[in-house]
């Protein structure tokens, strides 16, 4: 009877649990190679967004700070910014390459394809969950004494994850049909940065532009973390409810767009 139970148990739960397995083994290999023979090891994804926050309120602090109330809510909301979106464009610029990169394994071995754009995402959110993102939520409990302000932090930097995995996999997809993308990614990610109101107020913005740029999802992500991390009085939900409804878009179009193409991955790796 035991063994009657578990083939019918089994069809079930492996292939998740597999998937999971192959995507925490791909996520970890790829976090070994990236810090081989470093001695901060993953502790370097922090020294970059920390050392940008310094060269930003070195060069904009003093002039932006009016906006911002002081220079160290400056500080801060600079280095939120940086966080989301250097997390943003580090983990969709490795997952854009993710499928191609493995296409000779995919060739061998009945694999997922979309196990390794999923686990790039995954080695990157791992490197912030030790690093960035426990900070963020200090700073929330000690700036903002709101515990529902606290409570959201994590929901907000799983809706960030989710737009990033949403991204990463519709790059995926495109890339294994179209090399030239990585180009292509590199400027549109930086378009995603200037409009992002990252280092400067969105105050500045023309009010030509400032509609346009208010569509930038990495902006809404900033927006919504910079209120459950620093905001005070009454929580604005619509920042928030939008851009986590904005971010499971992205993942379910993400998710959708992979699958619908990844049947003609075979001929092209």
């Amino acid at each position: 009877m035991s063994a009657a139970l578990d083939t019918r148990v089994l069809p079930s739960v492996l292939p998740w649990r597999r998937q999971l397995d192959l995507i925490r083994i791909s996520a970890l290999r790829q976090l070994k190679a990236r810090y081989r023979g470093t001695a901060l090891g993953v502790m370097w994804s922090f020294a970059n967004p920390l050392l940008m926050t310094v060269l930003y309120t070195a060069i904009f602090g003093t002039a932006f700070a009016s906006y911002y109330g002081s220079k160290t809510t400056y500080v801060l909301s600079a280095f939120l910014g940086v966080v989301v979106a250097t997390f943003f464009l580090q983990a969709t610029g490795e997952a854009l390459a993710a499928v191609v990169t493995n296409g000779g394994l995919l060739n061998k071995i009945a694999i997922d394809p979309e196990i390794f754009p999923i686990a790039s995402v995954a080695a990157n959110t791992f490197q912030q969950l030790v690093t960035a993102f426990p900070v963020i939520l200090v700073l929330s409990a000690l700036l903002t004494h709101d515990p529902v302000r606290v409570l959201l932090v994590p929901v907000v930097l799983a809706g960030v994850v989710a737009l990033v995995t949403g991204f990463g996999l519709v790059l995926a997809a495109l890339y294994v049909f179209f090399r030239d993308l990585s180009y292509l990614w590199a400027i549109i990610g930086f378009v995603f940065w200037m409009t992002s109101p990252v280092f400067y107020p969105a105050e500045l913005v023309p009010e030509g532009v400032r509609h346009w740029i208010a569509l930038n999802p990495v902006a809404m992500g900033i927006s919504a973390l910079r209120e459950v991390t620093l905001g005070h009085g009454p929580l604005h939900r619509g920042t928030i409810l939008v851009f986590l409804i904005v971010a499971i878009a992205v993942a379910l179009v993400g998710h959708a767009v992979f699958r619908a193409l990844r049947r003609d991955y075979m001929d092209l790796l």
